[in-house]
């Protein structure tokens, strides 16, 4: 048993470096990975951003539409 803690210890204290060229395989997944969590992070903050102005923009337009259906009914009124 204590022979195998000397070998993992001797492992990690040791190490042995093995020189050998890795290549641009494992780079790329994260590549793509980085630019689908900018895009996301992008769409995030443009959500986050514009839905609040269109639930304003909506509000103005509809309280207008009510305003113009008043005075509508109104001047209809009116008339009678």
């Amino acid at each position: 048993m204590n022979l195998i803690y000397f070998l993992l210890v001797s492992i990690f204290l040791f190490p042995i470096n093995a020189n050998a060229y890795i290549g641009i395989g494992p780079l790329l997944p994260l590549i793509g990975t980085g630019i689908v969590y900018i895009f996301l992070g992008i769409i995030f903050l443009l959500g986050f951003i514009f839905y609040p102005v269109k639930k304003l923009i909506s509000f103005i337009k509809s309280k207008k539409k009510k305003q113009i259906k008043q005075e509508w009914l109104l001047k209809l009124s009116q008339t009678f």
